[in-house]
């Protein structure tokens, strides 16, 4: 079976990740309902779109420039 092809799936994101969060990434996105991949997509799409927030904690922001000013 030949892989179809998608006009709008058509680059690759390679994420270098911690096996245990991955794990536990597949485990939340299928009690979703949804691949893994298919979230990491929405993911990308909501930050691209403003629509995505990510509070990082104390220990995080002691390492963004943004918080150090």
């Amino acid at each position: 079976m030949g892989v179809k092809e998608n006009n709008y799936l058509n680059d690759n994101l390679v994420v270098r990740i911690n096996k245990d969060d991955l794990a536990e990434f597949k485990r939340k996105s299928g009690g979703l309902g949804k691949p893994y991949q298919m979230m990491t997509r929405e993911f990308v799409k909501a930050f691209n779109e403003g629509r995505l927030r990510i509070t990082p904690t104390d220990e995080q922001k002691k390492g963004l420039k943004i918080y150090n000013q």
